[in-house]
């Protein structure tokens, strides 16, 4: 059986898709939420800039929802948290069929509390955040135009620019499994 070559080929635009499981940092979000954790989407999309170096841009939702009593009447409280990364990743496709990558850049947070509290302890409502991310991962090429992909990406934002350091950062930990296509 021949090696198959994966060289050059078709790594100019890579896209992608993922599931992970998201871990929110911040401290006093378990007091509304029960839960940190939960399932959270994503797309992914490289631009090679040159070997061994891409642009990358990622899009990631997180949703919770809880019950909560307010002067004895039980509400919906729902947080939605969309986040945006856009930065640098090195990986080298090649030969192998595995490769490691890592990046880092900046992101961007747009939340939206909806109910009678907030987290913050203040009104809820609408807030954004910015801060960075670090990702790292690998990738196993099995065909020679698709990989699947096993990420950490770490994020930390603060509210209104505040510090984003653990506890008091909307950013957290995820850990993705997901598929991507190489476009040409």
């Amino acid at each position: 059986m021949l090696a198959q070559s994966y060289t050059g080929e078709r790594d100019q635009l890579i896209i992608g898709g993922n599931a992970s499981i998201f871990r929110i940092s911040y401290d006093g979000f378990s007091r509304v939420y029960d839960e940190r954790s939960g399932l959270t989407f994503g797309a992914t999309g490289l631009l090679k800039i040159r070997p061994p170096y891409y642009v990358v841009g990622k899009y990631h939702w997180f949703e919770k929802e809880a019950i909560v009593t307010d002067n004895n009447v039980p509400q919906l409280q729902k947080w939605k948290e969309n986040w945006y990364n856009v930065g640098v990743r090195y990986v080298s496709y090649g030969e192998r069929k595995v490769v490691s990558y890592f990046g880092f850049g900046f992101a961007f947070f747009n939340l939206n509390e909806i109910g009678p509290v907030s987290v913050f302890g203040q009104q809820p409502g609408k807030r954004n955040a910015k801060g960075f991310f670090l990702d790292g991962g690998l990738a196993y090429r099995f065909m020679k135009y698709a990989s699947l992909d096993f990420e950490l990406e770490v994020t930390s934002a603060g509210i209104e620019g505040k510090s984003g350091f653990e506890g008091s950062s909307v950013g957290g930990y995820l850990f993705s499994l997901g598929l991507n296509v190489f476009v040409f």
